[in-house]
């Protein structure tokens, strides 16, 4: 069940990295480039990624999450070409997507969140979150971080779960527990789990 009590990168699993040099995205995606948070700095890693470059409009008329996932961040583009091309994050093998600041500005689209949960994606990094795509993350029961906790990840470390969730209220907490908005309501509607008392 995600998320576990303690949270570490999987074996086989990579982190891509969104940097302002789309080549160095380019040769994640299809050389195999593997890097770490101690090769970067947050200002070589792109900001304000809107939720049109994460999912076009022409996106969002599918309504599958498994098929808006094969067009992730199709908005993304180089010289008129996309840097993603379809099923690529999916391919890609990666379970942390790491970003600059203000991740998820533009829009409320819950597609946007939804593009990197089903292609594989649980931790998404950021030096900060637009607010309601935070939300949307949160509600999808993907856990979200700073670089200092993806360094740590990347140097082996098996953080405790309550790091990821500590900074939220009560029920947001709860959410991301059990993770994500619809497997809390399931939970809750069963009795396995109860809203705290305010």
């Amino acid at each position: 069940m995600w998320p576990p009590e303690r949270i570490g990168l999987t074996p086989g699993k990579r982190v891509l990295f969104l940097t302002k040099d789309l080549e160095l995205i380019r040769k994640q995606l299809y050389e195999g480039l593997d890097l770490r948070m101690e090769d970067l700095s947050v200002g070589d890693l792109l900001d304000d990624i809107n939720t049109d470059v994460m999912t076009p409009a022409w996106v969002c008329f599918d309504y599958d999450p498994a098929t808006i996932a094969e067009n992730a961040y199709a908005g993304l583009l180089h010289d008129g070409r996309r840097v993603f091309e379809p099923r690529a994050l999916i391919d890609g093998g990666f379970e942390v997507i790491v970003s600059g600041h203000r991740k998820g500005t533009g829009s409320s689209r819950e597609t946007a969140p939804q593009c990197e949960r089903w292609s594989g994606i649980r931790i998404v990094i950021a030096a900060s979150f637009a607010p309601i795509h935070e939300r949307n993350n949160l509600n999808l029961g993907q856990l979200m971080g700073d670089h200092a906790i993806l360094s740590r990840l990347q140097d082996g470390e098996s953080i405790p779960l309550t790091e990821f969730t500590e900074k939220y209220d009560p029920v947001s907490r709860l959410i991301l527990e059990n993770g994500g908005i619809l497997p809390f309501a399931k939970r809750m509607k069963e009795g396995e789990v109860s809203l705290p008392e305010f």
